[in-house]
């Protein structure tokens, strides 16, 4: 399988100085599955567009990179994906979530749950998600409840209502490994570190935990661009034309007697 190119950029930064930007692009493993080159952010979407690079991973330096407006973040862990939202899902909402696990992440007809920090209404999904659509939509659950019961490993991906404040909680008391943050809805594959990394040259041992979380946003683009090759190639129309249709021979043979006949017609006017 061919090796794809991974555009490492420094969040925020027209600069290529980064030591972890250094380590990652020199990492032996990391060389065997995909090629991982440093850029510039203006750089790594022009080789986006030009088909130059497959993806790009956003390393932050400081607080977590900012979802752009016209994505929709989804935090990927190994055990399941959330979908942070500031208010109450709509059905939209959850379309477009279960789109992004099935084409995206692999997951066929995913189970998803609703949870929210505190109580909340049954929201009125029945009605506007329908069966047709297969979407199989759980809940509404509570953070107490998904934790208390072991319930977040059980779904597929899990919608939050009040920001990323209840994944966080789920993360941080299941120990979920590893975190991604993916930017879905676009053209090109981008993901990003859950949160910014030091790496820790005294320390060897702090160094190598650091540097592990560097690899698995990388890792998951390259999933996510086969992934995505993947559902879209089984979706293709393998059939060619089944029939000939004479009519259309018909047409090209008569546009140019047609069209000669307009020209006699022309001369014998003039």
């Amino acid at each position: 399988m061919e090796k794809l190119t991974i555009a490492v950029v420094q969040a925020g930064s027209e600069s290529t100085d980064n030591e972890s930007l250094r380590r990652l692009c020199e990492n032996p493993t990391l060389l065997e599955l995909c090629t991982p080159v440093a850029r510039t952010e203006s750089a790594a979407l022009r080789d986006l567009e030009e088909g130059i690079a497959d993806a790009m991973l956003l390393v932050p330096t400081a607080g977590p990179v900012q979802c752009p407006i016209d994505a929709t973040q989804v935090i990927v862990t190994d055990k399941t994906n959330f979908l942070p939202l500031n208010a109450e899902p709509t059905a939209a909402d959850i379309i477009r979530f279960r789109d992004i696990l099935e084409r995206d992440l692999d997951l066929s007809s995913p189970r998803i749950a609703i949870v929210s920090e505190s109580t909340m209404k049954e929201p009125d999904l029945a009605s506007q998600v329908t069966a047709e659509q297969g979407i199989n939509t759980y809940g509404p659950y509570t953070v107490e409840q998904i934790l208390s019961e072991d319930l977040a490993c059980h779904f597929d991906g899990i919608v939050t209502t009040n920001g990323e404040k209840a994944c966080q909680r789920i993360i941080s008391d299941l120990a979920l490994e590893a975190p991604v943050r993916f930017y879905a809805g676009g053209t090109h594959v981008v993901t990003a570190l859950y949160s910014p990394v030091t790496v820790n040259e005294n320390e060897e041992s702090q160094g190598l935990a650091d540097f592990s979380a560097l690899t698995h946003p990388i890792y998951t683009a390259i999933d996510i661009v086969r992934n995505r090759a993947h559902y879209d190639q089984a979706r293709q129309n393998p059939l060619p034309k089944l029939y000939h249709d004479k009519r259309d021979d018909r047409r090209k043979d008569n546009a140019p007697q047609a069209s000669n006949k307009e020209k006699d017609d022309k001369e014998q006017a003039s």
